[in-house]
């Protein structure tokens, strides 16, 4: 079965008034290369206001949902999780973490531990199959059916952080 993860028709390309994990992830990452560049003075302040705003929104089990509102920062429906934004999500967390440690940000750097460590990928995680589910419909309160193979390279990623954090076993 084919699933799209987004599709939208009448998209308007000027402005979209939603994001997703992966898209707070980019823009982590783009700060902290912006600041490596010597391009952003404010970084360090840009990624606190980034961090205090992503420990404000509502999570599921710890997991960023699919989207929000850009200007409300609420939780848009469908409510679902992506495995593979929360994957992509927590290890840009984890350069977050590194990033903060070379500032002599150890506070800042504790408060994104705090969100790796909560984000619980067991629940995402078939346990018949021992494969990682695209993800869990909050709506119906259920692990979506489909599952990614061993192969699928955008999984790939997501399995490394949850072994790597205990949540999967390593035979995964």
């Amino acid at each position: 079965e084919i699933v799209i993860d987004n599709y939208q028709e009448d998209r308007n390309p000027e402005k979209s008034e939603i994001t997703s994990s992966t898209n707070i992830g980019m823009q982590i990452l783009s700060t902290i290369s912006a600041y490596d560049l010597k391009i952003e003075e404010n970084a360090i302040d840009n990624l606190k206001n980034i961090l205090t705003t992503v420990e404000n929104l509502k999570k599921w089990n710890g997991h960023l949902y699919n989207w929000y509102n850009l200007n409300k920062l609420e939780v848009v429906e469908p409510r679902e999780i992506s495995t593979v934004d929360s994957g992509n999500f927590v290890t840009t967390l984890y350069i977050l973490k590194q990033f903060f440690i070379e500032q002599n940000e150890i506070e800042l750097s504790n408060r994104v531990d705090k969100l790796i460590k909560k984000t619980d990928f067991s629940k995402l995680y078939n346990k018949e199959k021992k494969l990682f589910s695209i993800g869990y419909d909050c709506n119906k309160n259920e692990l979506k059916k489909q599952c990614y193979d061993m192969l699928a390279s955008e999984s790939r990623q997501t399995s490394l952080v949850a072994i790597a954090k205990g949540d999967v076993e390593l035979s995964h």
